[in-house]
Protein backbone atom coordinates (compact mmCIF):
# COMPACT_ATOMS: atom_id res chain seq x y z
CA UNK A 1 0.00 0.00 0.00
CA UNK A 2 1.60 3.23 -0.73
CA UNK A 3 1.11 6.06 1.53
CA UNK A 4 2.16 9.63 0.53
CA UNK A 5 4.29 11.11 2.50
CA UNK A 6 3.46 14.30 4.84
CA UNK A 7 5.53 16.87 2.96
CA UNK A 8 3.64 15.98 -0.16
CA UNK A 9 0.49 16.41 1.46
CA UNK A 10 1.36 19.49 2.86
CA UNK A 11 2.15 20.39 -0.25
CA UNK A 12 -1.32 19.39 -1.62
CA UNK A 13 -2.43 21.59 1.06
CA UNK A 14 -0.60 24.53 0.20
CA UNK A 15 -1.40 24.69 -3.79
CA UNK A 16 -4.73 23.82 -3.05
CA UNK A 17 -5.41 26.50 -0.46
CA UNK A 18 -2.52 29.28 -0.84
CA UNK A 19 -1.11 28.28 -4.43
CA UNK A 20 -1.90 31.14 -7.33
CA UNK A 21 -4.31 29.50 -10.37
CA UNK A 22 -3.17 26.87 -11.93
CA UNK A 23 -1.47 25.57 -9.07
CA UNK A 24 -3.19 22.27 -8.45
CA UNK A 25 -2.66 20.99 -12.42
CA UNK A 26 0.91 21.82 -12.53
CA UNK A 27 1.70 19.89 -9.28
CA UNK A 28 -0.92 17.07 -10.08
CA UNK A 29 1.47 16.93 -13.41
CA UNK A 30 4.43 17.17 -11.87
CA UNK A 31 3.72 13.88 -9.42
CA UNK A 32 1.62 11.97 -12.15
CA UNK A 33 -1.78 12.23 -10.28
CA UNK A 34 -5.44 13.50 -10.49
CA UNK A 35 -6.07 16.95 -9.42
CA UNK A 36 -8.62 14.74 -6.60
CA UNK A 37 -5.84 13.43 -5.06
CA UNK A 38 -4.71 16.50 -4.21
CA UNK A 39 -7.79 17.80 -2.49
CA UNK A 40 -8.17 14.66 -0.96
CA UNK A 41 -5.02 15.01 0.33
CA UNK A 42 -5.17 18.70 1.74
CA UNK A 43 -8.95 17.84 2.77
CA UNK A 44 -6.47 15.04 5.02
CA UNK A 45 -4.43 17.71 6.83
CA UNK A 46 -7.03 20.22 7.41
CA UNK A 47 -8.84 17.69 9.24
CA UNK A 48 -5.29 16.80 10.91
CA UNK A 49 -4.59 20.32 12.35
CA UNK A 50 -8.64 21.06 13.02
CA UNK A 51 -7.68 19.00 16.38
CA UNK A 52 -12.19 19.56 17.37
CA UNK A 53 -12.15 16.62 19.35
CA UNK A 54 -9.26 17.54 21.29
CA UNK A 55 -10.59 20.83 21.41
CA UNK A 56 -14.26 19.32 22.87
CA UNK A 57 -12.47 17.64 25.64
CA UNK A 58 -10.13 19.95 26.51
CA UNK A 59 -13.24 22.95 26.93
CA UNK A 60 -14.91 19.62 28.94
CA UNK A 61 -12.31 19.49 31.39
CA UNK A 62 -12.14 23.42 31.91
CA UNK A 63 -15.47 24.02 33.12
CA UNK A 64 -15.06 20.69 35.17
CA UNK A 65 -12.03 22.45 36.81
CA UNK A 66 -14.45 26.17 37.02
CA UNK A 67 -17.37 24.23 38.56
CA UNK A 68 -15.07 22.45 41.34
CA UNK A 69 -12.94 25.61 42.38
CA UNK A 70 -16.83 27.02 43.00
CA UNK A 71 -17.74 23.98 44.84
CA UNK A 72 -14.44 24.53 46.42
CA UNK A 73 -15.01 28.12 47.20
CA UNK A 74 -18.41 27.20 48.69
CA UNK A 75 -17.24 24.41 50.63
CA UNK A 76 -14.66 26.76 52.35
CA UNK A 77 -16.78 29.70 53.22
CA UNK A 78 -18.94 26.78 54.83
CA UNK A 79 -16.10 25.54 56.97
CA UNK A 80 -15.34 29.00 57.84
CA UNK A 81 -18.55 29.41 59.80
CA UNK A 82 -19.03 25.80 60.62
CA UNK A 83 -18.33 25.70 64.41
CA UNK A 84 -16.35 22.32 65.68
CA UNK A 85 -18.48 21.17 68.84
CA UNK A 86 -16.14 19.47 70.73
CA UNK A 87 -16.08 19.13 74.66
CA UNK A 88 -15.04 22.83 74.58
CA UNK A 89 -17.56 23.92 72.65
CA UNK A 90 -20.72 22.12 74.05
CA UNK A 91 -19.46 23.30 77.78
CA UNK A 92 -19.57 26.68 76.40
CA UNK A 93 -23.23 26.20 75.30
CA UNK A 94 -24.06 24.66 78.67
CA UNK A 95 -22.80 28.06 80.11
CA UNK A 96 -24.23 30.12 78.42
CA UNK A 97 -27.33 28.59 78.35
CA UNK A 98 -27.43 28.23 81.86
CA UNK A 99 -26.74 32.05 82.11
CA UNK A 100 -29.49 32.88 79.80
CA UNK A 101 -31.73 30.71 82.15
CA UNK A 102 -32.42 28.03 80.03
CA UNK A 103 -32.51 24.77 81.68
CA UNK A 104 -30.40 21.41 81.31
CA UNK A 105 -32.78 19.08 79.65
CA UNK A 106 -33.43 22.03 77.30
CA UNK A 107 -29.90 22.39 76.88
CA UNK A 108 -29.29 18.82 76.25
CA UNK A 109 -32.70 18.97 73.41
CA UNK A 110 -30.36 21.59 71.90
CA UNK A 111 -27.25 19.81 70.93
CA UNK A 112 -28.96 16.89 70.15
CA UNK A 113 -30.02 18.84 67.34
CA UNK A 114 -26.78 20.12 67.00
CA UNK A 115 -24.89 17.15 66.96
CA UNK A 116 -27.15 15.00 64.91
CA UNK A 117 -28.27 11.47 65.16
CA UNK A 118 -24.55 10.34 64.85
CA UNK A 119 -22.90 12.12 67.87
CA UNK A 120 -24.96 11.47 71.59
CA UNK A 121 -24.89 14.67 73.34
CA UNK A 122 -23.77 14.70 76.66
CA UNK A 123 -26.15 13.37 79.20
CA UNK A 124 -28.14 15.92 81.63
CA UNK A 125 -25.60 15.29 84.77
CA UNK A 126 -22.69 16.20 82.69
CA UNK A 127 -24.12 19.66 81.39
CA UNK A 128 -24.74 20.41 84.90
CA UNK A 129 -21.35 19.00 86.24
CA UNK A 130 -20.01 21.55 83.11
CA UNK A 131 -22.06 24.43 84.71
CA UNK A 132 -21.14 23.91 88.00
CA UNK A 133 -17.16 23.98 87.23
CA UNK A 134 -17.44 27.39 85.43
CA UNK A 135 -19.80 28.47 88.34
CA UNK A 136 -16.92 28.02 90.50
CA UNK A 137 -14.56 29.68 88.05
CA UNK A 138 -16.78 32.32 87.87
CA UNK A 139 -16.86 33.46 91.81
CA UNK A 140 -13.00 33.85 91.87
CA UNK A 141 -12.67 35.77 88.80
CA UNK A 142 -15.51 37.88 90.32
CA UNK A 143 -13.67 38.12 93.91
CA UNK A 144 -11.08 39.90 91.52
CA UNK A 145 -13.27 42.47 89.33
CA UNK A 146 -15.25 43.50 92.72
CA UNK A 147 -12.59 44.73 94.07
CA UNK A 148 -11.97 47.19 91.17
CA UNK A 149 -15.53 47.95 90.48
CA UNK A 150 -16.66 48.46 94.20
CA UNK A 151 -14.80 51.57 94.55
CA UNK A 152 -16.62 52.91 91.37
CA UNK A 153 -20.34 52.46 92.84
CA UNK A 154 -21.68 55.78 93.88
CA UNK A 155 -25.49 54.97 93.90
CA UNK A 156 -26.74 51.57 94.61
CA UNK A 157 -30.44 50.05 93.99
CA UNK A 158 -30.59 47.53 96.38
CA UNK A 159 -33.49 44.67 96.49
CA UNK A 160 -34.23 40.70 97.81
CA UNK A 161 -35.12 38.76 95.79
CA UNK A 162 -35.87 35.19 97.60
CA UNK A 163 -35.39 31.92 95.99
CA UNK A 164 -34.43 28.49 98.13
CA UNK A 165 -32.71 31.51 100.31
CA UNK A 166 -32.49 35.23 100.08
CA UNK A 167 -30.70 36.95 97.79
CA UNK A 168 -29.08 40.29 98.31
CA UNK A 169 -29.37 41.82 95.37
CA UNK A 170 -27.53 45.57 94.48
CA UNK A 171 -27.83 47.13 91.49
CA UNK A 172 -25.72 50.33 89.71
CA UNK A 173 -28.22 52.16 88.25
CA UNK A 174 -26.32 54.26 85.26
CA UNK A 175 -24.40 51.15 83.73
CA UNK A 176 -27.20 48.78 85.55
CA UNK A 177 -24.40 46.67 86.30
CA UNK A 178 -25.08 43.83 89.20
CA UNK A 179 -22.53 44.63 91.66
CA UNK A 180 -24.21 42.06 94.52
CA UNK A 181 -25.51 39.04 94.58
CA UNK A 182 -25.45 37.01 97.42
CA UNK A 183 -27.18 33.76 98.78
CA UNK A 184 -27.67 34.29 103.01
CA UNK A 185 -29.20 31.98 105.11
CA UNK A 186 -31.28 34.27 106.87
CA UNK A 187 -32.70 37.75 106.08
CA UNK A 188 -31.17 40.70 108.63
CA UNK A 189 -30.13 44.27 108.93
CA UNK A 190 -26.58 43.01 109.73
CA UNK A 191 -26.12 41.26 106.21
CA UNK A 192 -27.05 43.90 104.56
CA UNK A 193 -24.69 46.38 106.44
CA UNK A 194 -22.42 43.66 105.70
CA UNK A 195 -22.75 43.75 101.94
CA UNK A 196 -23.02 47.56 101.55
CA UNK A 197 -20.19 47.83 103.36
CA UNK A 198 -18.15 46.30 100.14
CA UNK A 199 -18.80 49.69 97.89
CA UNK A 200 -16.20 52.33 99.99
CA UNK A 201 -17.60 55.22 97.99
CA UNK A 202 -21.24 55.08 98.09
CA UNK A 203 -22.93 57.70 98.33
CA UNK A 204 -26.84 57.24 97.77
CA UNK A 205 -28.78 54.07 98.12
CA UNK A 206 -32.32 53.27 97.07
CA UNK A 207 -34.96 50.89 98.54
CA UNK A 208 -38.00 50.01 98.92
CA UNK A 209 -39.55 50.09 102.57
CA UNK A 210 -38.35 46.50 103.72
CA UNK A 211 -37.67 47.04 107.48
CA UNK A 212 -34.24 44.68 106.92
CA UNK A 213 -33.17 47.02 103.99
CA UNK A 214 -33.92 50.04 106.17
CA UNK A 215 -31.88 48.82 109.42
CA UNK A 216 -29.22 47.79 107.30
CA UNK A 217 -28.63 51.00 105.69
CA UNK A 218 -29.23 52.62 109.25
CA UNK A 219 -26.58 50.51 110.93
CA UNK A 220 -24.00 51.45 107.94
CA UNK A 221 -24.46 55.52 108.74
CA UNK A 222 -24.00 54.75 112.28
CA UNK A 223 -20.55 52.51 111.66
CA UNK A 224 -19.81 55.42 109.30
CA UNK A 225 -20.76 57.86 111.47
CA UNK A 226 -18.20 56.45 114.15
CA UNK A 227 -15.12 55.72 111.67
CA UNK A 228 -16.02 59.55 110.97
CA UNK A 229 -17.51 59.47 107.05
CA UNK A 230 -20.67 60.94 105.29
CA UNK A 231 -23.04 59.25 105.69
CA UNK A 232 -25.04 57.51 103.09
CA UNK A 233 -28.31 59.11 101.62
CA UNK A 234 -31.07 57.35 102.32
CA UNK A 235 -33.65 57.37 99.26
CA UNK A 236 -37.24 55.64 99.71
CA UNK A 237 -38.18 53.72 96.39
CA UNK A 238 -40.79 55.96 94.59
CA UNK A 239 -42.22 53.31 92.14
CA UNK A 240 -43.89 51.36 94.82
CA UNK A 241 -44.99 54.19 96.56
CA UNK A 242 -46.69 56.00 93.04
CA UNK A 243 -48.06 52.77 91.93
CA UNK A 244 -50.18 51.77 95.33
CA UNK A 245 -51.42 54.83 95.18
CA UNK A 246 -52.72 55.01 91.73
CA UNK A 247 -54.22 51.63 93.00
CA UNK A 248 -56.64 54.00 95.42
CA UNK A 249 -57.45 55.92 92.55
CA UNK A 250 -58.07 53.49 90.29
CA UNK A 251 -60.34 51.94 92.75
CA UNK A 252 -62.73 55.33 92.85
CA UNK A 253 -62.97 54.92 89.03
CA UNK A 254 -64.19 51.46 89.25
CA UNK A 255 -66.63 52.28 91.36
CA UNK A 256 -67.48 55.34 89.19
CA UNK A 257 -67.83 53.46 86.05
CA UNK A 258 -69.81 50.28 87.71
CA UNK A 259 -72.69 53.34 88.96
CA UNK A 260 -72.21 54.66 85.14
CA UNK A 261 -73.46 51.32 83.73
CA UNK A 262 -75.95 50.69 86.30
CA UNK A 263 -77.82 54.01 85.92
CA UNK A 264 -77.32 53.34 82.05
CA UNK A 265 -78.71 50.28 82.54
CA UNK A 266 -82.02 51.47 84.25
CA UNK A 267 -82.42 54.22 81.66
CA UNK A 268 -82.59 51.33 78.94
CA UNK A 269 -84.86 49.43 80.99
CA UNK A 270 -87.32 52.83 81.59
CA UNK A 271 -86.93 53.29 77.97
CA UNK A 272 -87.91 49.52 76.92
CA UNK A 273 -91.37 49.43 79.25
CA UNK A 274 -92.22 53.33 78.00
CA UNK A 275 -92.16 51.46 74.82
CA UNK A 276 -94.33 48.52 75.88
CA UNK A 277 -96.92 50.68 77.58
CA UNK A 278 -95.86 49.84 81.37
CA UNK A 279 -95.62 52.17 84.32
CA UNK A 280 -91.76 53.32 85.18
CA UNK A 281 -92.82 54.86 88.31
CA UNK A 282 -90.34 52.37 90.46
CA UNK A 283 -87.71 52.37 87.42
CA UNK A 284 -87.83 56.19 87.56
CA UNK A 285 -87.40 56.28 91.05
CA UNK A 286 -84.18 53.81 90.91
CA UNK A 287 -82.78 55.92 87.90
CA UNK A 288 -82.94 58.92 90.48
CA UNK A 289 -80.89 56.93 93.38
CA UNK A 290 -78.35 55.75 91.01
CA UNK A 291 -78.01 58.94 89.15
CA UNK A 292 -77.46 60.19 92.44
CA UNK A 293 -74.50 57.95 93.42
CA UNK A 294 -73.35 58.11 90.20
CA UNK A 295 -72.69 61.88 90.58
CA UNK A 296 -71.36 61.18 93.86
CA UNK A 297 -68.68 58.58 92.93
CA UNK A 298 -67.55 60.54 90.03
CA UNK A 299 -67.45 63.30 92.30
CA UNK A 300 -65.16 61.47 94.88
CA UNK A 301 -62.87 59.77 91.70
CA UNK A 302 -62.28 63.82 90.32
CA UNK A 303 -61.79 64.87 93.58
CA UNK A 304 -59.04 61.82 94.59
CA UNK A 305 -57.34 62.08 91.00
CA UNK A 306 -56.80 65.96 91.53
CA UNK A 307 -55.08 65.43 94.89
CA UNK A 308 -53.53 62.37 94.10
CA UNK A 309 -51.66 64.15 90.73
CA UNK A 310 -50.69 66.51 92.96
CA UNK A 311 -48.92 64.52 95.57
CA UNK A 312 -46.94 62.34 92.53
CA UNK A 313 -46.10 66.40 91.34
CA UNK A 314 -44.88 67.10 94.92
CA UNK A 315 -42.35 64.40 94.76
CA UNK A 316 -40.82 65.30 91.30
CA UNK A 317 -37.45 66.44 90.72
CA UNK A 318 -39.29 70.30 88.72
CA UNK A 319 -42.62 70.87 89.63
CA UNK A 320 -45.14 72.01 87.47
CA UNK A 321 -43.97 75.42 86.72
CA UNK A 322 -40.38 73.99 85.32
CA UNK A 323 -38.87 74.78 88.67
CA UNK A 324 -36.24 72.93 90.68
CA UNK A 325 -38.22 71.32 93.64
CA UNK A 326 -37.27 71.59 97.06
CA UNK A 327 -37.53 69.71 100.11
CA UNK A 328 -39.08 72.23 102.07
CA UNK A 329 -41.92 73.10 99.14
CA UNK A 330 -42.35 69.08 98.52
CA UNK A 331 -42.94 68.91 101.91
CA UNK A 332 -45.47 71.75 102.31
CA UNK A 333 -47.34 70.53 99.23
CA UNK A 334 -47.32 67.23 100.86
CA UNK A 335 -48.58 68.37 104.17
CA UNK A 336 -51.71 70.07 102.41
CA UNK A 337 -52.76 67.82 99.57
CA UNK A 338 -52.42 64.12 101.80
CA UNK A 339 -55.17 65.37 104.17
CA UNK A 340 -57.32 65.15 101.25
CA UNK A 341 -57.30 61.21 100.70
CA UNK A 342 -59.02 58.98 102.43
CA UNK A 343 -57.39 57.03 105.56
CA UNK A 344 -59.01 53.82 104.62
CA UNK A 345 -57.62 53.49 100.60
CA UNK A 346 -54.69 55.62 101.41
CA UNK A 347 -53.37 55.08 104.96
CA UNK A 348 -50.27 52.74 103.65
CA UNK A 349 -49.14 55.37 100.83
CA UNK A 350 -49.81 58.53 103.18
CA UNK A 351 -47.16 56.74 105.79
CA UNK A 352 -44.53 56.07 103.27
CA UNK A 353 -44.94 59.43 101.62
CA UNK A 354 -44.78 60.89 105.16
CA UNK A 355 -41.18 59.65 105.60
CA UNK A 356 -38.15 61.98 105.06
CA UNK A 357 -36.33 59.37 102.91
CA UNK A 358 -38.87 59.76 100.22
CA UNK A 359 -37.46 63.01 99.42
CA UNK A 360 -33.59 62.28 100.07
CA UNK A 361 -32.87 62.39 96.03
CA UNK A 362 -33.86 66.76 96.59
CA UNK A 363 -31.23 66.93 98.87
CA UNK A 364 -28.62 64.95 97.16
CA UNK A 365 -29.40 67.08 93.69
CA UNK A 366 -29.15 70.04 95.69
CA UNK A 367 -26.11 69.52 96.91
CA UNK A 368 -24.19 68.38 93.83
CA UNK A 369 -25.61 71.31 92.47
CA UNK A 370 -23.97 73.51 94.67
CA UNK A 371 -20.56 71.56 94.20
CA UNK A 372 -20.43 72.78 90.88
CA UNK A 373 -17.36 75.04 89.98
CA UNK A 374 -19.21 77.21 88.35
CA UNK A 375 -21.08 81.46 89.49
CA UNK A 376 -24.16 80.60 91.04
CA UNK A 377 -25.68 82.95 88.36
CA UNK A 378 -24.77 80.65 85.52
CA UNK A 379 -25.73 77.61 87.67
CA UNK A 380 -28.91 79.12 87.98
CA UNK A 381 -29.29 79.70 84.54
CA UNK A 382 -28.37 76.06 83.49
CA UNK A 383 -31.26 74.58 86.00
CA UNK A 384 -33.54 76.48 84.68
CA UNK A 385 -32.89 76.00 81.24
CA UNK A 386 -32.83 72.21 81.89
CA UNK A 387 -36.83 72.40 84.08
CA UNK A 388 -38.02 74.44 81.06
CA UNK A 389 -36.99 71.38 78.70
CA UNK A 390 -38.39 69.19 80.59
CA UNK A 391 -41.74 70.90 80.78
CA UNK A 392 -42.10 71.67 77.08
CA UNK A 393 -45.69 72.00 77.16
CA UNK A 394 -45.08 75.08 79.27
CA UNK A 395 -43.73 76.64 75.88
CA UNK A 396 -46.70 76.08 73.70
CA UNK A 397 -49.65 78.18 73.34
CA UNK A 398 -50.34 82.23 72.86
CA UNK A 399 -50.92 83.18 76.44
CA UNK A 400 -48.92 85.71 78.18
CA UNK A 401 -47.31 82.67 81.01
CA UNK A 402 -46.34 80.80 77.82
CA UNK A 403 -44.95 83.69 75.90
CA UNK A 404 -42.56 84.82 79.32
CA UNK A 405 -41.63 81.31 79.65
CA UNK A 406 -40.34 81.26 76.08
CA UNK A 407 -38.55 84.84 77.13
CA UNK A 408 -36.96 83.47 79.92
CA UNK A 409 -35.60 80.74 77.90
CA UNK A 410 -33.95 82.69 75.13
CA UNK A 411 -32.64 85.06 78.22
CA UNK A 412 -30.76 81.82 80.13
CA UNK A 413 -29.53 80.76 77.29
CA UNK A 414 -28.19 83.90 76.15
CA UNK A 415 -26.39 83.83 79.64
CA UNK A 416 -24.94 80.53 79.14
CA UNK A 417 -23.78 81.39 75.67
CA UNK A 418 -22.05 84.55 76.46
CA UNK A 419 -20.10 82.57 79.30
CA UNK A 420 -18.39 80.37 76.77
CA UNK A 421 -16.55 77.39 78.30
CA UNK A 422 -18.05 77.80 82.13
CA UNK A 423 -21.94 77.86 80.12
CA UNK A 424 -21.37 74.89 79.25
CA UNK A 425 -19.51 72.97 81.92
CA UNK A 426 -22.56 74.31 83.61
CA UNK A 427 -25.35 72.53 81.24
CA UNK A 428 -23.90 69.06 81.20
CA UNK A 429 -23.23 69.23 84.75
CA UNK A 430 -26.85 70.24 85.47
CA UNK A 431 -27.59 67.34 83.10
CA UNK A 432 -25.47 65.04 84.31
CA UNK A 433 -27.10 65.55 88.20
CA UNK A 434 -30.34 65.76 87.01
CA UNK A 435 -29.89 62.26 84.66
CA UNK A 436 -28.37 60.89 87.82
CA UNK A 437 -31.03 61.79 90.58
CA UNK A 438 -32.07 58.35 91.35
CA UNK A 439 -35.43 57.73 93.06
CA UNK A 440 -37.33 54.43 92.20
CA UNK A 441 -35.49 50.56 93.02
CA UNK A 442 -37.68 49.84 90.32
CA UNK A 443 -34.11 49.40 88.19
CA UNK A 444 -33.13 45.55 90.28
CA UNK A 445 -36.12 44.69 89.27
CA UNK A 446 -34.97 44.43 85.90
CA UNK A 447 -31.80 41.93 86.94
CA UNK A 448 -34.16 40.10 89.68
CA UNK A 449 -35.98 38.93 86.73
CA UNK A 450 -33.32 37.26 85.12
CA UNK A 451 -32.94 35.70 88.42
CA UNK A 452 -36.79 34.65 88.73
CA UNK A 453 -36.29 33.54 85.23
CA UNK A 454 -34.09 30.86 86.43
CA UNK A 455 -35.85 29.94 89.66
CA UNK A 456 -39.09 29.06 87.33
CA UNK A 457 -37.30 27.00 85.73
CA UNK A 458 -35.53 25.00 88.51
CA UNK A 459 -37.14 25.62 91.54
CA UNK A 460 -33.44 25.64 92.81
CA UNK A 461 -30.77 28.69 92.79
CA UNK A 462 -27.15 27.73 93.84
CA UNK A 463 -24.29 30.37 94.41
CA UNK A 464 -22.37 28.96 91.63
CA UNK A 465 -25.26 29.68 89.34
CA UNK A 466 -25.86 32.97 90.64
CA UNK A 467 -22.07 34.09 89.94
CA UNK A 468 -22.37 32.76 86.97
CA UNK A 469 -25.20 34.95 85.43
CA UNK A 470 -23.97 38.02 87.15
CA UNK A 471 -20.49 37.68 85.12
CA UNK A 472 -22.56 36.97 82.17
CA UNK A 473 -24.82 39.94 82.76
CA UNK A 474 -22.14 42.46 83.38
CA UNK A 475 -20.15 41.35 80.00
CA UNK A 476 -22.97 41.60 77.44
CA UNK A 477 -23.52 44.91 75.55
CA UNK A 478 -26.75 46.00 75.47
CA UNK A 479 -28.76 45.89 72.11
CA UNK A 480 -30.63 49.08 72.05
CA UNK A 481 -31.16 52.45 73.98
CA UNK A 482 -28.59 54.79 75.10
CA UNK A 483 -26.38 52.10 76.37
CA UNK A 484 -26.29 50.13 73.19
CA UNK A 485 -23.27 48.34 72.48
CA UNK A 486 -21.55 48.69 76.05
CA UNK A 487 -21.77 46.15 78.85
CA UNK A 488 -22.67 47.22 82.37
CA UNK A 489 -18.49 46.77 82.88
CA UNK A 490 -17.80 49.35 80.43
CA UNK A 491 -20.08 52.04 81.64
CA UNK A 492 -18.81 51.19 84.78
CA UNK A 493 -15.28 51.31 84.05
CA UNK A 494 -14.46 48.30 85.62
CA UNK A 495 -11.19 45.95 84.44
CA UNK A 496 -13.34 43.69 81.99
CA UNK A 497 -14.00 47.18 80.11
CA UNK A 498 -13.36 45.22 76.99
CA UNK A 499 -17.00 43.73 77.41
CA UNK A 500 -16.18 39.88 77.43
CA UNK A 501 -15.58 37.15 79.67
CA UNK A 502 -14.51 33.47 79.72
CA UNK A 503 -17.40 31.09 79.71
CA UNK A 504 -17.42 27.37 79.77
CA UNK A 505 -14.72 24.42 78.81
CA UNK A 506 -14.31 21.93 80.55
CA UNK A 507 -11.27 19.23 80.66
CA UNK A 508 -10.17 17.23 77.90
CA UNK A 509 -11.18 13.86 79.63
CA UNK A 510 -14.67 12.96 78.84
CA UNK A 511 -15.14 12.15 82.73
CA UNK A 512 -16.26 14.58 85.65
CA UNK A 513 -14.72 17.37 85.63
CA UNK A 514 -13.32 19.16 88.27
CA UNK A 515 -13.95 22.56 89.13
CA UNK A 516 -11.41 25.06 88.18
CA UNK A 517 -10.06 22.94 85.31
CA UNK A 518 -11.64 24.88 82.34
CA UNK A 519 -9.24 25.84 79.61
CA UNK A 520 -8.53 29.67 79.96
CA UNK A 521 -9.12 30.73 76.31
CA UNK A 522 -12.76 29.00 75.25
CA UNK A 523 -15.92 30.94 75.07
CA UNK A 524 -16.49 34.50 74.30
CA UNK A 525 -19.90 35.48 76.25
CA UNK A 526 -22.83 35.95 73.62
CA UNK A 527 -24.95 38.79 73.33
CA UNK A 528 -28.04 38.57 75.76
CA UNK A 529 -31.26 39.93 74.53
CA UNK A 530 -32.22 43.71 76.37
Amino acid sequence: MCIVPPTQQIASAYAVHLGRYGAVQRLARQRRVSRQRLYREAATVLTALDHTAQRQHTAALQQRIATLETRVAQLEGQLAQAIILDAHKQAEFAAVGQAEGVSLPDLHTLLRVLLGEQTPPPRVAKLGRWTQAEGARAAALLAVVDEQTGPRVQCAVIDEVYVKQPVLMAVEPDSLCWVSGRQVETLSGQAWTAELSRLPQLEQVVRDAGSCLGKGVADLNQQRHQRGQEPVADQLDHFHVLREGGRGVGRAERAAQRAQVALAKAEADRTRRQWRGLRAIGVSNRIRALRIKADLTLAVWIERDAAWQRAKAAVQLFTPEGELNTRARAEAELAEVLPQLPEAEFAAVKGLLGRPQVLTYLDEVQRKLQALPVPAEIREAAVQQEGLKRRPELLRGDSPAAAARRALLLVCAVVLAKAEGVGTLAVEGVRAIVRGSWRASSLVECVNSVVRMQQARHRKMSQGLLDLKRLYWNSQPFRTGRRKKHSPYQLLGGAMAGGSALVGSPPVDAGTPAPGTVHPQRGRMRKCPR
